[in-house]
């Protein structure tokens, strides 16, 4: 089965063709009604569990929530707060992955509001930032999206093994060229 459209199109789609209601969705996966509204509106997303446990139910391949592209085109961020970094490594990975739609960002602040809105697959974070901890960064951004890829992109070797207890799928020394953006688009996490 293939399915179309946003992963909140998805699973109103599967929630009607399964002639569920909202709420009884709410209560096989133990959130409220209105956490199920939110994520079919797109405005949140549910976590591995909830997604595990909604392709149960509908009795589809898990990969259809979990892995398969949901918004057309991959989404990919990038955070840094050195300008030449971010115009660089967006350039890069406009280089890597030709049909991405690539978000820059020089702080935490607008990514997050962007994640609120969209699904973003990859998210590039520089660990040691002026104002922000890249570590308690990425932390934010999993909380909104918890199947997103996050890549560190730093000069700091000493913070990855705070990096990788995160379960982060890569982190790449600066300076950086197309081939280690390639090379971890190629091993991510959760496949694009």
């Amino acid at each position: 089965m293939q399915l179309s459209g946003s992963l909140g199109d998805r699973i109103a789609s599967l929630r009607a063709k399964n002639r569920i209601s909202q709420k009884e969705l709410a209560d096989y996966l133990y959130v409220n009604q209105g956490t199920v509204s939110r994520w079919e509106k797109g405005i949140r997303f549910p976590d591995k569990e909830s997604m595990l446990r909604m392709a149960g139910l509908f009795k589809v391949d898990p990969d259809i929530l979990l892995s398969a592209p949901l918004d057309g085109a991959p989404a990919v961020m990038v955070l840094d707060d050195e300008p030449e970094i971010l115009e660089s490594s967006t350039e890069l990975i406009r280089q890597a992955l030709p049909d991405a739609e690539v978000f820059s960002f020089s702080g935490s602040e607008k990514a997050l509001l962007l994640l609120r809105k969209r699904r973003v697959q990859v998210a590039f974070v520089d660990i040691r930032m002026a104002d922000e901890n890249g570590l308690s960064v990425a932390e934010k951004l999993l909380q909104v999206q918890p199947q997103m890829n996050i890549i560190f992109l730093t000069n700091h070797p000493e913070h990855m093994k705070s990096a990788f207890r995160m379960h982060v799928s890569g982190y790449i020394l600066k300076p950086a060229d197309l081939s280690d953006f390639e090379d971890e688009i190629s091993h991510l996490r959760y496949p694009l």
